[in-house]
């Protein structure tokens, strides 16, 4: 590829299709191969940066590997697993600076228009977060072409494609992968549905953000393994999980936008560079972050109730156990 060229997004739809009776370690390979040549091909986009989504498909690849490393233990051998999990997370954290960054200044767009601020009011806050953009996305090129980074992907190729069978393989790396992932996928939904429940109005929000990072999991699982049961099932709990997780995400953008824009107007404060414009138009904006926040809170019991219905939970012990 070109340095000229953007890089078509993955199919993230175009899963391998697994056999019921294919040994665990296999399938997962197969899976874990396919996120790491989605990784890969997003590395051009990101490092070009005439377009925000490679560097989120290329996060969205590394999640999704970090996900499948820590929910699908006893398949691949622990020492792999370990070290490799240490890689991606090092890889997961010089890239999100960047990703929020990003999301904040799309999700700033969208409230200054909605709220009718004046052009060019929070041009000093858009300085800000775009030198601050720019020096993290300066990071995330250093990482991608560090010699820690082709150490990580080369490594972690070359395993996937050796021969996983061996004496002291883990207990579940010959197992069906049928068996494997419906007890996992059914596992994880428990702990979805038992997290979620405990959440009231006056719940911190570090107790949402857990919650969300169980139903990616919950998420990701059922499109790993989603070859192995009935379409149109794993798409209607697809549906269903989604709309549960757009609602935490964008409760949890809201979280962290309005502590870094409380951040941000203290510097520019500090530093003289505002004008009056400028702080009405900011008091503004946090009060429109606020709102937002609390109407996806509002939003959360439904979406959580209708997510927990006993019809729900019936098609996923019917499918999965």
């Amino acid at each position: 590829m070109t340095h000229s060229e953007v890089p078509a997004r993955p199919d993230k739809k175009a899963w391998p299709s697994l056999e019921p009776t294919q040994r665990s370690d296999t399938a997962m390979r197969r899976i874990l191969g396919q996120l790491l040549d989605a990784l890969r091909k997003n590395i051009d986009g990101v490092l070009e940066d005439l377009d925000t989504e490679p560097l989120h498909d290329l996060r969205v690849a590394t999640r999704r590997t970090r996900s499948a490393l820590s929910t699908m233990k006893s398949v691949l051998p622990d020492a792999v697993v370990d070290d490799y999990a240490s890689g991606f997370k090092w890889l997961g954290a010089v890239t999100g600076p960047c990703r929020d960054l990003d999301v904040h200044l799309i999700e700033m767009e969208d409230l200054q228009r909605r709220l009718n601020i004046v052009d060019g009011a929070l041009d000093p806050l858009r300085h800000l977060l775009e030198q601050a953009r720019t020096e993290e996305h300066r990071r995330v090129v250093e990482s991608l072409c560090s010699e820690r980074f082709r150490l990580l992907t080369d490594g972690w190729d070359e395993f996937l494609h050796t021969d996983g069978t061996d004496d002291d393989e883990p207990g579940k790396a010959g197992r069906p992968i049928l068996d494997v992932a419906g007890k996992r996928i059914h596992k994880a939904h428990r702990r979805v549905v038992k997290r979620g429940a405990k959440l009231v109005d006056y719940t911190p929000d570090t107790s949402f953000h857990r919650l969300r990072i169980d139903a990616k999991k919950l998420r990701y699982l059922l499109e790993f393994f989603a070859s192995l049961y009935p379409g149109e099932t794993v798409r209607l709990l697809i549906k269903e999980l989604k709309r549960l997780q757009d609602t935490l995400g964008s409760y949890n953008d809201m979280v962290v936008q309005r502590a870094r824009l409380a951040a941000l107007a203290d510097r520019l404060t500090e530093s003289g560079e505002t004008n009056p414009d400028t702080i009405i138009a900011m008091g503004r904006l946090a009060d429109g972050m606020a709102e937002r926040q609390d109407e996806h809170r509002r939003a959360f019991a439904d979406r959580f109730a209708s997510f927990a219905s006993a019809e729900n939970r019936l098609l996923y012990q019917k499918t999965f156990r």
